[in-house]
Order: structure tokens, then sequence, then C-alpha cells
């Protein structure tokens, strides 16, 4: 069934660039509406702090090179090490090199599109309850969305990676 939908409030990027360390705890809260308008026009935006280098890379090409062509000359260290110590383990989001690819190669089958459209149904009943409570919640009322979406991504892994419900 199709809806009229209406966003009232949207963010509206900052004309100036942001401190880093405001740009860190407002992307806490909405990370869209931390980035100012550099972040959307240009394919690298970097930010300098405390002896720090900090890279936001915004072009679609480029983050190709970086997390494939050529990911042999860039690393993910030492800023995952020093923001997550030892609890990052080596997750495919941590992993570097040949051990990223083989979990990659290991998780590519879930992401096939025959894969991920099998789960559609699952995707969509994991919103259902939220679309249906935002509904009632009526005209100008706040909503939760980061939690919401959170809850109903969780739910729609439980639902289908985490098998949970069988196809």
């Amino acid at each position: 069934m199709a809806r009229d939908t209406t966003i009232t409030e949207r963010p509206i990027p900052p004309r100036g660039r942001l401190s880093f360390p405001m740009l860190m705890l407002r992307m806490i809260g909405n990370p869209v509406a931390s980035w100012s308008e550099d972040f959307y026009e240009e394919p690298l935006v970097v930010y300098r702090w405390l002896g720090l280098e900090n890279a936001f890379v915004m072009d679609p090409e480029l983050i190709q090179t970086i997390l494939l062509d050529d990911a042999e000359s860039f690393t993910k260290r030492p800023l995952y090490d020093h923001v997550l110590g030892g609890a990052g383990g080596k997750g495919l989001l941590i992993a570097e090199g040949e051990e990223w690819r083989w979990q990659r190669r290991t998780a590519a089958p879930l992401f096939r599109s025959e894969e991920l459209i099998a789960h559609v149904p699952a995707f969509a009943s994991a919103c259902e309850r939220v679309l249906a409570r935002w509904s009632e919640a009526g005209p100008g009322s706040l909503q939760p969305i980061g939690q919401d979406m959170t809850n109903a991504a969780m739910r729609a892994l439980q639902d289908t990676i985490l098998g949970a419900v069988r196809r």
C-alpha cells in the first residue's frame, strides 16, 4: 500500500567545518547532521587534530580503490587499535590483508542478490511494527528513529542470517 510521507524536519549541514571534537560529538547523535557542505562536495575531507590525521572518503571510486583495488597501501590501524584496543577482535571491519580477503569471500554469498531478495519478507516484517507505531503516534510526534532502526535491523538479522526464521 502506497502512503504519502512527509518529513517536516531534515538535517541541514553546517555551513562551515566543525572542529574535530565537535564533529565527533555530533556524529554520535546524528552523523548526517554533523557533516559540513564540503563532505558532500569533496571526494576526500581531511581533519588534522592533536597530531592525528583523519580522512573521510566520500567518493565511491576512491572508496573502491581503498577497499579493493589498492587495499595493501592502506591500513585501519592505529585508529582502530587506539579506539577499540583488543575489543575490536579480528572481524571483517577490523581485519586487513589476506585475513580480510578470506572473511570477505566467506561472507560474500550472503550478499548475492538472490539471497537478499529471499530475505525481503523478513526485512519488511521487521519494519512493520515500527511503521505501525509511527503511524499511530500522530503528526509532529518525536520518534527515536535511530533506536527503532537499530532494533528493526537486529530483528531482521535474527530472522534471516541467524536463522530464527526458516525459508
